[in-house]
């Protein structure tokens, strides 16, 4: 299919994806491309969840108190950070749906972010306590009860593997879903952790055997949590989307007929699935503005199909409209020559 049968099929299939107004030499056309809601199944399933890991943070704290076990105490404080997680990313789930308004023009998908990066957050805290913790723990060793250790880690270690694998499949898609999937997976291993711990100790009586597998659980949690964190910063600050490559971008945009040149160009993420571009492409040969419209339509598919842009806003200028200043970046232009 040559570029000139993909854009009229674009003129078809995507007669929506343009608003195009006439300013004098410039045209502005807006692409909508169809914005996806994750959460449709995932929010009932959340605060089923949460309701479920609620009740046994409870129960693993008074259990942990008696058993006078720091990994199991660690363990119910991480199963609290789940329940948090879960809380927020239910609640994230809800709110993503309602619509944008006059004040919040892109809706509130960027709640999902800030509740990814809060969860991320409180992991760490958590991790930097549990270390404080154990090295206490490390220079004055304290008798356990082995056998409540097991048999409530058991219980964790069977209902975190259920909800993390629940959770998994919404993960991909979503940041906030997969920041609470890591907690209740990172829950599931550290129960697992706190059986070895109890097994362990009930064979030996080696006390210390709490404080080291407390700190294996910190030092996992900080190793999971991270990627997160460091994730909802980048889309927070607005970064480049997750896997995109700038220059194979532009390159794309410039092998359009007709494009000469690419500037002003900006790309993120509102949040998952939801990338944004703005640019300023100059345009030559054109003599109509059904010629223009083709070209953006191109455009668009290009977008959509290759690298997942489903939001553009795309200003078409005359070639040579463009003057790059002294030290300015090839990609952004200094100022605009007059209509000649």
């Amino acid at each position: 299919m040559g570029k000139d049968d993909l854009a009229n099929e674009a003129l078809h299939e995507h007669t929506a994806c343009k608003h195009d107004h006439d300013h004098g030499d410039h045209d502005h056309n807006h692409y909508h491309g169809p914005m996806h809601v994750h959460g449709a199944t995932s929010g009932p399933m959340l605060w089923a969840s949460l309701a479920v890991t609620t009740i046994f943070v409870i129960a693993e704290a008074f259990f942990g108190y008696k058993a006078n076990s720091l990994a199991l105490l660690s363990d119910a404080g991480h199963n609290f950070s789940d329940a948090l997680a879960l809380g927020l990313a239910a609640y994230a789930v809800w709110i993503a749906r309602r619509p944008a308004n006059a004040r919040k023009t892109f809706g509130y998908h960027r709640v999902a972010i800030l509740t990814a990066l809060f969860n991320a957050g409180s992991l760490i805290a958590i991790a930097v306590g549990i270390v404080i913790e154990a090295i206490s723990r490390f220079r004055n060793p304290e008798p356990l009860d082995g056998n409540i250790m097991l048999a409530v880690s058991a219980v964790a270690l069977l209902m975190n593997t259920v909800i993390a694998a629940l959770l998994h499949q919404h993960s991909h898609s979503d940041l906030n879903v997969r920041a609470a999937f890591i907690h209740m997976a990172g829950d599931a291993l550290s129960a697992l952790a706190v059986i070895i711990a109890a097994l362990v100790f009930n064979a030996t009586g080696w006390m210390i055997v709490d404080p080291i597998v407390s700190t294996m659980i910190a030092i996992f949690i900080l190793w999971s949590s991270w990627g997160i964190f460091k994730e909802a910063t980048n889309i927070l600050l607005e970064a480049t989307p997750k896997g995109l490559e700038v220059d194979e971008l532009v390159a794309a945009l410039r092998n359009v007929e007709h494009v000469v040149n690419v500037h002003d160009l900006h790309v993120w993420t509102v949040s998952d699935g939801l990338n944004f571009l703005s640019c300023h492409v100059e345009v030559a040969n054109t003599r109509t503005m059904e010629e223009i419209e083709r070209i953006l339509c191109e455009i668009n598919t290009l977008l959509e199909s290759r690298f997942g842009i489903t939001h553009a806003t795309i200003q078409t200028e005359r070639e040579g409209s463009c003057v790059v200043t002294v030290g300015h970046d090839a990609l952004y232009c200094g100022e605009h020559r007059g209509a000649a």
